[in-house]
């Protein structure tokens, strides 16, 4: 199996570095003939840093200071041409950020989002003998706002599509009504757990006040500076060097499309024999969530 997850990750890295040099060879074919790419933006998130991955954790910020200019995600965003933007988002709201994430974003001053799970603070949450502490609702009064925003990740981190209409309302308005009350502030960004959205469930979210929500596909972010629905590219302490670069610069924004053809794929009868019994060699399936956002 993890033979296969490294074959798999070097795979979509291939294809990504490709696209990246393919996007520098148009970039620089334009600048040759006096033009000017447009601006582009990236939208990472993280879910946790450990302790011992605290110095990766710094050198993929000194990288993403070196290579583009951080923005805080609050508000437009007219990108401006030839500029490369990227944001830093962080889904859960585990205590390791306070403890380890943050004194290097402090450092640095770079802007961070931190979407909190309103019913889950102070308690551990996650796989069962793998959760970890969220942080208390005390830890996430005291961030510094100058640099910390602070957006919801529902009440309870449920699938949201699979709840009924009233459920997955109660879970987008209430999380928010609650990290508001507590900050005595507007919460304004919402990202949506395991990334599970769809059309009505952003309607949720316009009617229940938020002003940008976020969701686990990557792809470039801003194109359309008031767009609502914004995608994200997943990164962690322990991603390669180059991995990290290719993310940092857009280059795995191909993912969502390969998501959608495997989908088309694997309901046809067929391929999904083809796939259970030659690809992963086995009958054994893996959950709605778990495919919704991996190859």
């Amino acid at each position: 199996m993890a033979n296969q997850s490294s074959a798999l990750r070097t795979l979509k890295c291939s294809v990504s570095l490709g696209l990246f040099v393919s996007s520098r060879i148009r970039d620089f074919s334009l600048r040759l003939i006096g033009g000017k790419p447009k601006g582009s933006c990236v939208i990472l998130y993280y879910h946790s840093v450990p302790s011992d991955g605290r110095g990766r954790f710094a050198r993929q910020l000194d990288t993403l200071l070196q290579l583009t200019k951080p923005i805080s995600l609050g508000g437009g965003f007219p990108l401006e041409a030839g500029v490369r933007y990227a944001g830093i988002t962080f889904d859960d709201g585990f205590e390791d950020f306070v403890d380890v994430a943050l004194p290097e974003l402090v450092k640095r001053t770079i802007p961070v989002t931190v979407f909190v799970l309103a019913g889950a603070l102070g308690k551990t949450f996650g796989p069962h003998g793998e959760g970890k502490r969220v942080m208390s609702a005390r830890q996430v009064v005291d961030l510094p706002s100058h640099l910390v925003t602070i957006g919801s990740h529902t009440l309870t981190h449920p699938f949201l599509p699979s709840l009924s209409e009233r459920e997955a309302q109660f879970e987008i308005a209430q999380s928010r009504t609650q990290i508001e009350h507590m900050l005595n502030r507007p919460v304004l960004l919402f990202s949506f757990p395991f990334g599970g959205f769809n059309e009505r469930l952003v309607e949720l979210c316009r009617e229940a006040g938020y002003e940008r929500v976020f969701t686990t596909l990557p792809g470039f972010a801003f194109e359309n500076p008031d767009e609502f629905v914004v995608g994200r590219v997943r990164v962690d302490p322990g991603d390669w060097p180059l991995e990290f670069r290719l993310k940092l610069a857009g280059a795995y924004h191909w993912l969502p499309w390969a998501f959608a053809l495997k989908r088309r794929l694997r309901s046809n009868p067929l391929t999904r024999w083809i796939w259970d019994h030659v690809v992963k060699g086995s009958t054994g399936r893996r959950s709605v969530i778990q495919e919704s956002n991996s190859l």
